[in-house]
């Protein structure tokens, strides 16, 4: 039970990576607050799961939005122990190819949106002096892939956004700290396949992007999540978590 009485938001937490963190947290002995698009998706999810849980619909992109979810967490829990930068958009298409609109789009759910979520949440954990953050990057945020432009450039400034604030904030007591998934079996995933014109074909490339042999599973995510989440990592602050089969130990 490492997270026994911590008070936690998982954004973008109803489905794939988030939802597997959700459960885990919840495992854990955490109370979670959902902060997801699909309000429909977050409650089932928060039904399943029992009192622990809440749902709040959010879009990342929205300061608004938000503003909402910090009040609502504080008004609930008075503190927040963890906050976990996950919501994501993903985007597979050329440079030139990419409109404005998706650049935006992208842009502002991978990174505007953590950074907004820090912005209303991480100055009650420094008043506190304690707190975790853990930001959800990519593979795509540590090295380059084609048709990767936006969604790349959106996670590798996460990574960077997780390492000054992590200086930013070294001695107040809150750590930050970044986990980079590589390929993971998620809805997300499967959306990109269904776009291929042979997704056999397309499968058996993701399954040879790992040099394991196979894809990763959201729950293996989760596992690096709890441990940035937890007081298992008090040690770590900056730190870039690869999770992706060996990819980038090549």
């Amino acid at each position: 039970m490492r997270l026994q009485g911590k008070h936690c938001i998982v954004t973008g937490g109803a489905s794939g990576i988030g939802e597997a963190t959700v459960r885990r947290f919840v495992e854990e002995g955490a109370e979670v607050l959902i902060a997801d698009m699909n309000l429909e998706a977050a409650e089932a999810l928060a039904a399943d799961l029992g009192s622990a849980v809440t749902a709040v619909q959010c879009d990342v992109r929205q300061e608004a939005d938000v503003q909402q979810v910090a009040a609502e967490a504080f008004a609930q829990w008075s503190t927040v122990d963890v906050l976990v930068n996950n919501a994501g958009v993903e985007l597979n298409k050329a440079y030139d190819e990419t409109t404005t609109d998706e650049w935006d789009r992208v842009i502002d759910t991978n990174l505007r949106g953590p950074w907004l979520f820090c912005k209303y949440i991480v100055p009650h954990m420094v008043k506190r002096g304690s707190g975790s953050v853990v930001n959800v990057s990519s593979l795509n945020g540590l090295v380059g892939f084609p048709l990767s432009t936006a969604y790349g450039s959106a996670k590798g400034g996460l990574v960077v956004l997780t390492r000054d604030l992590a200086i930013e904030l070294a001695t107040s007591g809150v750590r930050v700290n970044c986990v980079c998934p590589g390929v993971i079996a998620t809805p997300m995933m499967d959306r990109w396949t269904k776009l291929m014109p042979d997704q056999a074909e397309a499968q058996a490339m993701l399954r040879g992007v790992m040099p394991i042999g196979r894809l990763g599973e959201a729950a293996e995510v989760a596992a690096a999540v709890l441990f940035f989440a937890s007081d298992d990592s008090t040690l770590c602050q900056g730190s870039i978590l690869s999770v992706d089969g060996g990819f980038t130990a090549q």
